[in-house]
């Protein structure tokens, strides 16, 4: 039961691409063998390697901009897979699998799940291989199964901490969700994402857990970050600084809509976003960031309301004199609903 680094796809493109020296990033929990991994490239093909110490929690954590600063060739991104290869100029993606097994969790899980009979997979990118399996196993227990479908980003069934789009639209044909995996982190935003019974499918406890109350106090904590802003005058609009986070049109767009509904605008631009690095910024009452909604909904524990891009949309109807809807209740949460909110009138 160990993750494992796909090195063929490693040493294949280190022999197709002869680098001069590649850079690595790769999530905390792969960095023993990311670095265990450089060791064996540098022996194996005489090339220097650089590992990226910057916190990475997925495919938005990408290190393109940083390679020839580095006087490297090629990067290497560890541990976050997608329908596409490669992101940016030199960079490219490197699966790892986790090679344990879901039968005996999905076996205990029948029982449980009797009450539903249409069922959608998900999971995250180490799982992938297990969907088939467990679809298999579901199907002969009597129950109908939907995968997700794959689109430009995402491999089927495959979701991200802000990106539901593969399951989404099964959310009409399911009566419930699976996510298999240990990561309650994508599966509450499944049940966020999808209003449906959402259970997490844990191969190494053998336990199904619902996560109904898990969602239900994310839900309620970012409702609660969008009325505490209501009332602030001063805002600061954050645009990240990462790679893949670095939404520079949305933090434009919500500055505007602010302003136009009185509000002052502090435009910041940062690549960490913490407690102590907002704590300084004593004049700002409220916050909005575009860099990664999970920040917002189940992160930090902030003195101030920071808002994701979803509560930022919930706030601006607010402002504007709309009911609050189920604001994290689409496919994908760094997208504006624009097009879909009409403008303020000013009166002429």
């Amino acid at each position: 039961m160990t993750v494992k680094i796909d090195t063929d796809r490693v040493f294949n493109l280190i022999e197709q691409k002869h680098p001069s020296r590649v850079i690595l990033n790769a999530p905390g929990g792969l960095l023993r063998q990311t670095m265990d991994l450089m060791r064996v490239v540098e022996l194996k093909y005489g090339v220097q390697c650089v590992l990226v110490g910057d916190t990475c929690f997925g495919i938005c954590d990408t290190v393109d901009k940083e390679v020839e600063k580095l006087g490297a060739s090629l990067a290497l991104h560890i541990g976050h897979n997608a329908s596409v290869e490669s992101v940016g100029d030199y960079t490219y993606l490197v699966d790892a699998k986790d090679d344990i097994k879901f039968e005996s969790v999905v076996q205990k899980s029948i029982p449980l799940l009797s009450k539903y009979k249409r069922i959608g997979l998900a999971t995250f990118s180490q799982h992938l291989d297990e969907l088939e399996p467990v679809k298999k196993q579901l199907e002969g227990a009597g129950f109908e199964v939907y995968l997700g479908r794959e689109n430009s980003l995402l491999l089927a069934s495959q979701t991200f901490g802000c990106d539901f789009s593969t399951v989404f639209n099964n959310a009409e044909k399911v009566d419930a969700f699976c996510y298999l995996g240990q990561s309650e982190f994508h599966a509450v935003g499944v049940a966020l994402a999808t209003g449906k019974p959402t259970f997490l499918l844990d191969p190494y406890l053998e336990e199904m857990r619902d996560m109904k109350e898990e969602a239900a106090e994310r839900q309620k904590r970012a409702v609660l970050g969008v009325y505490k802003a209501l009332d602030a005058r001063v805002f600061g609009v954050i645009t990240g600084l990462k790679e893949g986070q670095m939404m520079v049109g949305r933090s434009k767009w919500i500055t505007n809509r602010l302003q136009a509904n009185g509000k002052k605008v502090i435009q910041l631009a940062m690549r960490d976003i913490t407690p102590d690095r907002l704590a300084q910024y004593t004049q700002i009452e409220a916050f909005v960031q575009t860099a990664c909604p999970r920040i917002s909904i189940d992160g930090f524990t902030f003195s101030k309301p920071v808002l994701s891009i979803p509560q930022a949309d919930a706030l601006v109807g607010l402002l504007e004199g709309r009911d609050m809807k189920d604001f994290l209740h689409r496919p994908k949460w760094i997208e504006l609903t624009v097009g879909q909110i009409p403008r303020k009138q000013v009166a002429s």
